[in-house]
């Protein structure tokens, strides 16, 4: 059955899992990219949501043949793009439980991201850590919205493979890891330090930089050397620059 009411409750139910307070109620997010669904395997999703036009064509039979027929819903095209968040909709979008995890860790490196608020360079920072083999990026409670549609088109499938905490500040300082901050100020190049395992190196907002608190509770700060006519690096290159060197 094609659905073609905007009365009709699942419409108005996954039309408004595209606003954070509701995707965090219901511990779903969504994803759009017909190729994170196929890589995303070991992850069911809770609902798929097909465009009339897509479904009439066959164009994801592959992707929708190994899931549960009932949790499959054919919109008419105009309801269907009013559930999703893409510019350029490609007629399916699949809703799947949130990936939250605890840190136990002993051991590792990885990258704190403290209130880091644009949602694409959390995406870009996820992929770089997949892409070079990090532990895993612990997230500050003050971050963007891990799920926001941006954060996962951006992160691909690597959201699925790469362990996210999220952590306080406070209790970061506890873990008995090695705190280090990146700062321009009193810091050793990265080409100088050598990285090692119990590593957290500290990623900070966009804007204002790592936060004092940490400042103060890192052990070192380290920095990366560009050209004096750039001023600075934009947050997922640096991030990205810094995994590499963590993991190479």
């Amino acid at each position: 059955m094609i659905i073609t009411s905007k009365n009709n409750e699942i419409f108005k139910y996954l039309k408004k899992l595209k606003n954070k307070k509701y995707r965090e109620e219901d511990k779903l997010f969504m994803v759009e990219k017909p190729v994170v669904i196929v890589e995303a395997e070991g992850f069911v999703p809770r609902y798929i949501a097909l465009s009339e036009t897509v479904y009439k064509e066959n164009k994801f039979k592959e992707i929708i043949k190994n899931f549960d027929e009932e949790k499959i819903y054919i919109f008419q095209d105009n309801l269907f793009n009013q559930i999703s968040d893409a510019v350029t909709p490609q007629g399916i979008i699949a809703y799947y439980e949130h990936l939250d995890r605890e840190f136990h860790e002993k051991s590792g490196k990885y990258l704190y991201l403290d209130d880091v608020r644009e949602p694409g360079n959390l995406g870009g920072m996820i992929r770089s850590a997949d892409a070079f083999g990090l532990d895993g990026i612990i997230l500050s409670p003050n971050c963007c919205d891990l799920y926001n549609p941006k954060t996962v088109r951006s992160s691909m499938s690597s959201i699925f493979r790469l362990p996210i905490y999220k952590m306080d500040k406070e209790k970061l300082v506890e873990l008995g890891f090695n705190l280090i901050s990146t700062s321009i100020v009193e810091s050793v190049s990265i080409r100088d330090y050598e990285f090692k395992d119990k590593d957290i190196v500290i990623i900070g907002n966009e804007a204002k930089g790592v936060s004092d608190y940490l400042m103060e509770n890192a052990s070192m700060s380290i920095n990366i050397p560009i050209s004096e006519k750039v001023d600075s690096l934009n947050a997922n290159v640096a991030a990205s620059i810094i995994i590499y060197e963590m993991t190479k």
